[in-house]
């Protein structure tokens, strides 16, 4: 729900991720084009007219070629951002005839009882095959995600970006443009966001308006959650069923973030999501409104090797004060709160 500023020590992390993944060898382009020669034998079954097939193949050896442009900063193991777009729209146009839903024959079975029998996968599966993300991704990718200090889901800030799997914690990533629509960028380091099962699950092949990296410093805080404290106090009745979440632009003047608030709500559900969660708001409310030097003092007379201001908003408000939200579920929500209620925590 806040993104992160596209800076050296992020560029670091997405060439430790590439390095990484290119010290498995795999070669990528070249298994992209043995499938331009597979699919020219298995026309037979496949039942492609003389111009689809061309331009399937067309679009395997576009891959091939983009997985390793010319330009370093562009292939596709850490295309930027920016570039998404541009690329989608290279291939959609240059491809029309193309159907990443298309089931095709990629192999016969040549002998046994079963002699004959026809394998199918869908095209923009077998680009996934060729370039290996399945298998070998998340093994890269999980000590990038702890190094970088991201714990929670990106799209939501409620919940861990794990799924418990074979008795274990699994980082749950995202493909924020899917690969089912976009294969090419399976493997794009800026296109894995990490994300909860809800938020991942629920948002099925559908295309992200937020993207968690940007160049632009002033993009951080897109969104914000609007909680409305003062309804709460006013009167004194304290009545927790006044406390409502609603997810809301950071700047209202501007249409187009208006906009992407309201479709983030409305892909992700985050205002029913965080009804579950008043009574963290109502905690923090108070907090915010019982915060003063006492606490302070506390912490200086009794302590001191605690006392610095991370510490001090860890023990009070239960999050991080400084970074990304993402170290911890519900961080964004009661920074929010505390902006609204102008909290300071100083050292």
């Amino acid at each position: 729900m806040e993104r992160i500023l596209i800076d050296s020590q992020v560029k670091g992390y997405a060439l430790q991720y590439e390095k990484s993944f290119r010290a498995l060898k795999h070669d990528v382009p070249g298994d992209l084009r043995g499938w331009k020669a597979v699919l020219s034998a298995l026309n037979t079954y496949n039942h492609l007219t003389p111009v689809e097939l061309d331009q399937y193949q067309k679009y395997l050896e576009e891959v091939a070629t983009d997985y390793d442009n010319a330009d370093k900063t562009k292939n596709l193991l850490v295309l930027m951002p920016d570039e998404f777009d541009t690329y989608c729209q290279k291939y959609d146009t240059k491809f029309p005839l193309v159907s990443m839903g298309q089931d095709l024959v990629y192999r016969i079975q040549k002998g046994g009882k079963n002699k004959g029998r026809q394998f199918k996968k869908k095209f923009w599966e077998l680009i996934v095959d060729c370039m290996h993300y399945e298998k070998d991704v998340r093994p890269i990718m999980v000590p990038i995600i702890e190094a970088m200090g991201i714990r929670s889901c990106v799209y939501c800030n409620i919940q861990y970006a794990l799924t418990i799997n074979h008795q274990k914690g699994m980082f749950e990533l995202d493909h924020r443009y899917p690969k089912s629509k976009y294969p090419f960028l399976c493997t794009t380091f800026y296109n894995l966001q990490p994300s909860c099962p809800s938020c991942n699950h629920g948002k099925k092949a559908a295309t992200a308006d937020f993207g968690l990296y940007t160049k632009d410093a002033s993009k951080l805080k897109p969104f914000h959650l609007l909680t409305n404290p003062q309804i709460y106090f006013r009167g004194r009745k304290f009545d927790p069923k006044q406390i409502s979440v609603h997810l809301v632009s950071s700047d209202v003047n501007d249409k187009k973030q208006v906009l992407a608030a309201y479709n983030h709500q409305k892909d992700f559900d985050i205002d029913s999501t965080y009804k579950e969660v008043v009574d963290v708001a109502e905690e923090t409310m108070w907090r915010c409104r019982a915060y003063d030097n006492t606490y302070k003092e506390l912490f200086l007379n009794h302590f001191p090797e605690l006392y610095d201001k991370d510490s001090l908003h860890r023990f009070i408000f239960g999050t991080y004060a400084e970074g990304n939200i993402h170290k911890r579920p519900l961080t964004k929500l009661i920074r929010d709160i505390e902006e609204d209620m102008r909290v300071i925590v100083e050292p």
